[in-house]
């Protein structure tokens, strides 16, 4: 009986939670651009926390991002260096994305990290990508479910909220503030 109001509730959760979802559409008319080819080139630094689901700041870090637009091919290439801050015990981490455009306002993204290719979908200022990736926890991996979000809000700053999840649980969400160099 506990078993099935566990699974109940929890098949309730996930159903209500998927009604509170952002649309990418609510921005079409948002400036400037969080297109990748307008935002992700050149030097961006991040400033992020991790949080779990509890509400408890897990770690605190630094991301420093270059990335490159190649015009003649419609790709970005962005390379990623994390460095965890505040006593966290996680080690820092090196990524490479690559993002194909695949029509107008919709791209898709490969790391290594990354299962399969990243869904991505930009309009006006947000950039929403839906991606499975393997998360070192322990000396294992892990896969989970990661729907990123990220808001240009000036020509030099854009804001991120990331939700990691297994089996439609929230495990932790991830808040960043991005600082674009020019």
């Amino acid at each position: 009986m506990r078993l099935r109001f566990l699974i109940s509730a929890l098949s309730t959760a996930v159903a209500l939670s998927g009604c509170a979802s952002t649309n990418i559409n609510q921005f079409s008319g948002g400036a400037p651009s969080m297109a990748p080819d307008a935002w992700m080139f050149g030097t961006v630094d991040g400033y992020g926390l991790i949080i779990d689901r509890f509400g408890s700041v897990k770690s605190q870090f630094h991301a420093h991002e270059v990335g490159n637009w190649d015009p003649a091919s419609q790709t970005v290439t962005v390379n990623e260096h994390i460095v965890y801050l505040q006593g966290s015990t996680d080690d820092a981490s090196d990524r490479t994305w690559r993002f194909v455009q695949t029509s107008p306002g919709h791209w898709s993204g490969t790391a290594a990290d990354v299962i399969g290719t990243a869904v991505g979908e930009q309009k006006g200022n947000a950039w929403h990508l839906i991606f499975r990736q393997k998360l070192p926890v322990g000396g294992s991996q892990v896969e989970v479910d990661v729907d990123d979000w990220r808001w240009r809000e000036a020509d030099t700053v854009a804001i991120d909220h990331s939700t990691v999840s297994k089996f439609g649980v929230t495990l932790a969400t991830g808040e960043i503030a991005f600082v674009k160099s020019n």
